[in-house]
């Protein structure tokens, strides 16, 4: 009785570790996501910009803007008490006024939205995976060739079907670059 106590409290223990350690790999795997996310964003010459807007609604459906910034994200972040402010500032001079503030993250670069599921995001990302894939098979390539007598590159099957996705995600990431270019012209030209 005792003795199958024991092992079930060294198996529990063994199970709280493995938790942990898979834990450690899945926020290592995001972190090196976040800086591959970052790298290719800062490749990308990708300008964050936020336009803030304060304003209300008429009865008509007419919005009136009582005021607006234009700032690069990072002045935002540090000063947002500022645009706060602004609002009580504004809620006390139209106390019968529902006003609302709204932000639009952009690149002031090429005008396009930053937002989620944008096509820079969806960029930046591609760009990101790209990276750590190719990352990945090179680790995988150095270790087989240093682990495996017998490996070939040619017949590997795990190293073709990789390739072939890899292949896909560039394909997907070219597209996404000439998309990118056509709706920055499109900006331009509306400008």
């Amino acid at each position: 009785m005792l003795l199958s106590h024991i092992k079930r409290g060294r198996q529990s223990r063994c199970k709280q570790r493995k938790k942990k350690i898979m834990a450690q790999e899945k926020m290592d795997s995001w972190w090196e996501y976040a800086r591959e996310l970052a790298k290719a964003e800062r490749k990308l010459k990708i300008e964050k910009w936020v336009y803030i807007s304060i304003e209300y609604k008429e009865k008509n459906g007419e919005r009136i803007v009582l005021y607006h910034y234009d700032l690069p994200r990072e002045l935002h972040e540090r000063y947002r008490w500022v645009i706060r402010w602004r609002e009580a500032k504004l809620l006390c001079q139209y106390p019968k006024k529902n006003i609302h503030t709204y932000y639009s993250y952009y690149d002031k670069r090429t005008g396009l939205n930053t937002d989620f599921n944008s096509l820079l995001s969806k960029l930046t990302s591609a760009k990101a995976q790209i990276t750590i894939a190719e990352r990945k098979k090179q680790e995988y390539l150095q270790y087989q060739r240093q682990n495996n007598l017998f490996f070939d590159e040619q017949t590997d099957e795990q190293l073709i079907k990789f390739r072939k996705k890899l292949s896909k995600k560039r394909q997907q990431y070219t597209e996404l670059i000439t998309k990118i270019y056509k709706e920055a012209e499109r900006y331009k030209t509306s400008k």
